[in-house]
């Protein structure tokens, strides 16, 4: 029988054969890992850039001048954006082609041994033989079933060889093809707006044109499960999610608050760069919507970065982006301290009518109760304090009179608490979850429902019922729930309806705390009682019952 190769087997006239056995993916390897240290170089000198040039100058530098100026910082920190995310996404072609080549060469390898198990010649193009036979074979029954067995040993082969190399060769197409798309034009062709959505575009692009299936990350219903999912990848795992999934990375409750800040800020700036650089048409928004939405995002952005300085004597971060949603009304979740290293935490639930826009309004009250928490914690007690808008507040109509927005939220608020439980590893910090108005109805429904809010305290400022008959409903020792109201808060004229009894009453069983403000939004006045005894309850300390008026 002929040596012949068979009809249709492939050639490597050009050489692939002979170099994907040599293939090395160290090279590649390298040239990755330098694409991601300079994805995290561009990361980092966004944050020193934040934190040493643009936050400390927001909070002295005003006028025409300074908003030029800040334009241009603007522009500045979006083209480190886009290097890091695209630097990221160089890293993962480089990575995912090496790991393909890498496994068709192991493929070519075990198909050249089993070759020579057989005895079957395989020629520098790749292409599989026969081995030699003599004349007198061709009468020898045995060898010619030897040889007929080795027809087909070939055939199946030549199958694997072809294989590999047509493996690799895709690898390598497609790989070319994904890095053509990160031709960084988005810098060297200037524009104030659009750079971060063509960005965002280009990596997704990327990851179709590797074939590559949406990276596993948790479903975020156990933030327990989040936080060891989180642990077990790589570092550079763990970067290229950041860089380009950072909307998957920023809603898992039980990860670390700087490694979502980090993955918010991120799907902050893309989302605001996306509203800037268009407009409501097409949006499927309202040109009012459009407006609020542009401004509530870029309020949140300009307080983010006004506070990105160094921090306070403890070195800690001022402010960080746990979560973010800006449909709808939008939805935000920052903390003023390190939640994970703080010893003391609280969390300030709002109430009716909050919205994304009025989250700077919000930050203002967490700073005061930060405050207020550190002079009764006294010297070297960390103290963090978390603004949770991460449900949708009622607005002032018949939505605000019944427990559905507080229902609809109370999961998402016990999911949020046991992340802080979990995300800080060993580290237990003295937990208090604190809600104003309609915020008191969804800390008591979150707390009521399934095993509570993991909290060491619960304060009810201003409320109208807290979804739940008794103090005791509330997966918690009634001796640590607090409820307070000032004597001229209307909202006292709702309490005992829809939402539940007044908890300020004995009947309920919470104990009162002293307010001497009033109205309904003055209990973070600076050097009033009623701030005062909130920041004693998240110090850990008891709150003075009555206060002089």
């Amino acid at each position: 029988m002929s040596g012949a190769a068979p009809a249709g087997a492939a050639r490597a006239a050009s050489g692939d054969f002979a170099l994907l056995r040599r293939f090395d993916p160290a090279a590649l390897h390298e040239a990755a890992a330098g694409w991601r240290r300079l994805s995290a170089a561009a990361e980092e000198a966004h944050q020193q850039h934040r934190r040493r040039v643009e936050g400390p100058l927001r909070g002295q530098w005003r006028g025409a001048d300074a908003d030029r100026a800040f334009r241009t910082m603007a522009g500045t920190e979006r083209e480190l954006d886009v290097v890091r995310v695209e630097a990221a996404s160089a890293a993962l072609v480089l990575e995912t082609v090496a790991e393909r080549m890498d496994q068709a060469r192991t493929n070519l390898s075990n198909a050249l041994r089993r070759a020579d198990e057989w005895r079957l010649p395989v020629a520098e193009d790749g292409t599989v033989g026969l081995p030699p036979q003599a004349p007198a074979d061709r009468h020898d029954p045995d060898a010619r079933v030897q040889r007929q067995r080795d027809v087909l040993l070939r055939a199946q082969l030549q199958q694997r060889v072809d294989a590999a190399l047509a493996a690799a060769r895709e690898a390598s197409d497609r790989g070319a093809r994904a890095l053509g798309r990160l031709d960084a034009d988005v810098l060297t062709q200037p524009r104030l707006f659009g750079t971060l959505r063509e960005c965002a575009a280009d990596t997704r692009q990327v990851a179709a044109d590797l074939g590559l299936a949406a990276p596993y990350v948790p479903d975020n219903r156990d933030p327990a499960r989040s936080a060891a999912w989180w642990r077990s990848l790589t570092p550079g795992q763990q970067q290229d999610l950041l860089a380009l999934h950072p909307e998957l990375v920023g809603r898992l409750d039980g990860l670390p608050a700087t490694v979502r800040d980090r993955a918010n800020r991120l799907v902050l700036a893309q989302r605001l760069d996306a509203l800037e650089a268009g407009n409501a048409k097409g949006s499927g928004l309202t040109y009012e919507q459009w407006g609020a939405r542009q401004s509530g995002l870029r309020a949140l952005a300009e307080r983010l970065d006004g506070e990105g300085g160094s921090g306070g004597p403890d070195g800690e971060q001022p402010l960080l982006l746990l979560a973010l949603d800006p449909d709808g009304d939008g939805r935000a979740v920052v903390a003023t301290g390190d939640p994970d290293t703080a010893d003391h935490t609280a969390v300030l639930v709002p109430g009716t009518g909050t919205t994304l826009n009025q989250v700077p309004g919000q930050l203002d009250r967490i700073a005061l109760l930060r405050d207020s928490a550190r002079q009764a914690a006294g010297p070297g007690q960390r103290v963090a304090v978390v603004s949770w808008l991460g449900y949708d507040a009622p607005e002032v109509d018949g939505s605000v009179l019944t427990t559905r927005r507080a229902e609809a939220g109370a999961a998402d608020l016990r999911r949020f608490t046991g992340g802080l439980r979990v995300a800080g590893g060993g580290h237990r910090s003295h937990l208090t979850v604190i809600g104003h108005s309609y915020g008191t109805t969804a800390v008591g429904a979150a707390a009521a429902g399934g095993a509570g809010l993991q909290a060491d305290d619960i304060v009810a400022v201003a409320s109208p019922g807290m979804a739940a008959e008794h103090a005791a409903d509330l997966h918690l020792d009634p001796a640590h729930v607090w409820a307070g109201t000032a004597r001229d808060d209307d909202v006292s004229l709702a309490t005992g309806t829809t939402l539940g009894p007044d908890p300020t009453l004995p009947a309920f069983g919470a104990r009162t705390v002293g307010i001497d403000t009033s109205g309904h939004s003055g209990y973070w006045d600076p050097g009033s009682e009623s701030l005062a005894n909130q920041g004693r309850i998240i110090a850990g300390r008891t709150p003075n019952p009555s206060s002089p008026r």
